[in-house]
């Protein structure tokens, strides 16, 4: 968590918005928006969807920001609906993990 949070830290800094910016900019509270930077909390697939599109990131440069390596998945070009649908399945997958 603390990983994802210091790239969101760097992504939202490199761009020179506010914490308060880029959480009105996905809909979250500045509160929750902090917890992430902070790595108390970890954001729902559809905030970290929208945190990609928002700082123009690739999920998997949030997500792995020690691996340049990976090819990078971008979600420009996807509708409202398609990211919703690819968080729908995210989520069922999490949920079906055994314990």
């Amino acid at each position: 968590m603390k990983k994802l949070g210091n790239a969101i830290w760097d992504a939202r800094n490199a761009r020179g918005l506010t914490q308060e910016a880029l959480a009105e900019m996905v809909d979250i509270t500045l509160s929750h928006m902090q917890h992430i930077e902070n790595g108390h909390r970890n954001p729902s697939v559809k905030v970290l969807f929208q945190l990609a599109q928002c700082l123009d990131l690739s999920l998997d440069a949030l997500v792995f920001p020690d691996r340049p390596e990976c090819p990078a998945i971008h979600t420009d070009g996807l509708t409202q609906e398609e990211i919703g649908a690819l968080a729908r399945l995210a989520d069922l997958m999490r949920n079906r993990r055994a314990p």
